[in-house]
């Protein structure tokens, strides 16, 4: 008995076959058809039916492609006009920061300046004066003793053509801020001295309630010889008192002001002094802390 696997087999065989042959013989045919021009009509209507479509499918592709590239180079846009907006806040930032910059710079070399010309040792920095207030007149300066400052030093500051002078004493001290009582505080007294020749003429300065920026120098030597003009400066005698004393770290020499007038109290002899430059009006200053380098 035959295999009916091996008879399916040799049938489907002979079927693969006869296709074969009549797509063959169909290419030649119209191949021929072709050739002699039968079938150009029948080209030539299924291109009328088929070209629109193939208009309509390149066309769509196309506004395919340019939406892409748009979008493309929208982000493109959106990417360059970030890197324009840091690049602007980068520059407005470096713009701010030069001249504080020079300001820093400037006061640095001012700093240096003042070092070079006497015998001391300063720590800059800005100065906040407070609200008057019964008289009183003091400031907050933002360093402290963790950057060595300590109750009694002497704090100084230049305005347009001063010199270097005396405008207050550090009061009270925390690690990063200090109180700083102004040489025009009623409450304050200096020891301070006027050069005349090989004389030397000492006194103490203090704040006046009711004059803003004015001194009162008293304790005058009866003989002493002051005249309008002079200048007047520390005596560093206060730490000779005793080393607690609030502004016993005032050294010598320190332009204070100008006298502007000399009288009598009672049988004292006394002086008002212009300072070199009113309190009120600095920004930034520099503590001595130390004189002794």
């Amino acid at each position: 008995m035959r295999d009916r696997s091996s008879v399916r087999s040799r049938s489907g065989g002979r079927g693969n076959s006869l296709v074969v042959a009549v797509l063959i013989f169909l290419a030649v045919l119209f191949f021929l058809l072709d050739y002699q021009g039968v079938l150009t009509p029948v080209r030539n209507m299924i291109t009328s039916y088929i070209a629109p479509s193939l208009g309509g499918t390149q066309s769509m592709v196309s506004r395919l492609s340019d939406a892409f590239a748009g979008s493309m180079d929208v982000q493109r846009i959106a990417t360059d006009r970030d890197a324009l907006a840091k690049e602007n806040s980068d520059l407005k930032g470096q713009i701010i920061r030069i001249p504080q910059l020079e300001l820093e710079n400037l006061r640095l070399r001012e700093q240096l300046r003042i070092e070079k010309e006497h015998p001391w040792r300063l720590i800059g920095t800005d100065i906040s004066i407070q609200t008057v207030s019964e008289g009183r007149r003091t400031a907050i300066i933002g360093v402290g003793t963790n950057q060595g400052v300590n109750v009694g030093m002497a704090v100084i500051s230049r305005y347009q053509s001063s010199p270097p002078a005396l405008i207050g004493v550090v009061d009270q001290v925390g690690p990063n801020s200090a109180n700083v009582l102004l040489v025009s505080d009623f409450s304050s007294l200096v020891s301070v001295q006027i050069y005349h020749g090989d004389t030397v003429i000492r006194g103490v300065a203090s704040g006046l309630l009711e004059r803003d920026a004015m001194l009162h120098m008293t304790e005058i030597e009866r003989d002493g010889q002051i005249v309008t003009g002079d200048s007047v400066v520390t005596a560093g005698l206060t730490r000779l008192f005793g080393p607690s004393l609030p502004n016993a770290a005032i050294p010598a020499d320190i332009p204070v002001g100008i006298v502007k007038s000399v009288g009598l109290e009672g049988r004292n002899k006394v002086a008002e002094i212009q300072p070199y430059i009113d309190p009120e009006v600095v920004r930034y200053v520099w503590i001595i802390q130390s004189d002794a380098k």
